[in-house]
């Protein structure tokens, strides 16, 4: 193979200069030609392998091989170009991914599920709505008689709650100074602890994903609360909240971000207590 695409490789990647540029037809040319043929084999067998799997550029040999992978008798007597096309039919046909059925399972066999804490998935399809309102809609908390932690006067007891958050790729954290003190305070002179500025220390917050959600992107959100309620025409109007113990909170993110998609944002419904 003189001309071989590989001799091109050897041939620009040589020094400059006489001793590197041999006479055709003498002994070193075609000591080059050999090492280059040895090169070019190697090349030309990875070049195949890079098509192993797609049914219109894979090597005619290799055409059998990945029939048999998506169940088709190999059959020599029908021309290529009609097994190509067969085996694209089967190759490239379209397979919803059953990820709303394998996550509620999931949910179900680790107690979150409709015999746990009853968490639901539900996608926001039929026609997709803007999923801000019912994320991040405000619920009411009524309080409890004495001496329940929820009851009137005590830390529990909320008058109103953010509703849910969005749960997309796991939890960030970021800092923020915490200054010791605050009001209407004189600044005293550096280093008192009253001067301006002054901190002494970091207190650790998690950021939450609380951005408007383009319309297009509407149908790529999943709803994971209770009860969901419907308008006339199907969509989600509502989805109640579910009260999740805090010491399960991290499992429950593993298991949705171990399943989920990752172009998917999760509406987490829930109260954590």
């Amino acid at each position: 193979m003189p001309n071989s695409f590989m001799r091109s490789v050897m041939d620009a990647l040589s020094p400059q200069g006489p001793a590197w540029s041999p006479e055709p037809g003498n002994k070193y040319d075609r000591l080059l030609d050999g090492f280059a043929d040895n090169a070019q084999l190697v090349f030309d067998d990875l070049e195949k392998l890079a098509w192993i799997r797609s049914p219109g550029k894979v090597p005619a040999e290799m055409l059998p091989d990945l029939e048999r992978e998506y169940g088709i008798a190999p059959d020599d007597r029908i021309p290529d170009d009609d097994r190509r096309n067969r085996l694209s039919a089967i190759r490239y046909q379209p397979r919803p991914l059953a990820r709303v059925e394998l996550l509620q399972n999931d949910l179900d066999k680790a107690g979150f599920g409709h015999d746990g804490y009853g968490l639901t998935v539900t996608p926001n399809s039929s026609p997709a709505v803007d999923p801000g309102p019912i994320v991040e809609e405000n619920f009411l908390l009524t309080t409890h008689e004495f001496p329940s932690v929820f009851a009137a006067g005590t830390s529990s007891a909320y008058a109103v709650e953010q509703g849910g958050y969005y749960l997309v790729n796991g939890d960030r954290f970021n800092s923020r100074p915490v200054y010791p003190q605050a009001g209407f305070m004189a600044a005293r002179t550096f280093p008192s602890a009253s001067s301006a500025g002054y901190y002494d220390g970091y207190q650790g917050y998690e950021n939450e994903y609380a951005f408007p959600i383009p319309q297009p992107y509407w149908p790529f959100v999943v709803f994971c609360g209770g009860t969901v309620t419907r308008n006339e025409d199907g969509s989600v109007a509502s989805v109640a909240t579910v009260t999740v113990p805090i010491g399960r909170r991290q499992e429950l993110h593993r298991i949705i971000l171990r399943i989920k998609p990752l172009h998917a944002w999760v509406g987490m419904m829930v109260i954590y207590q």
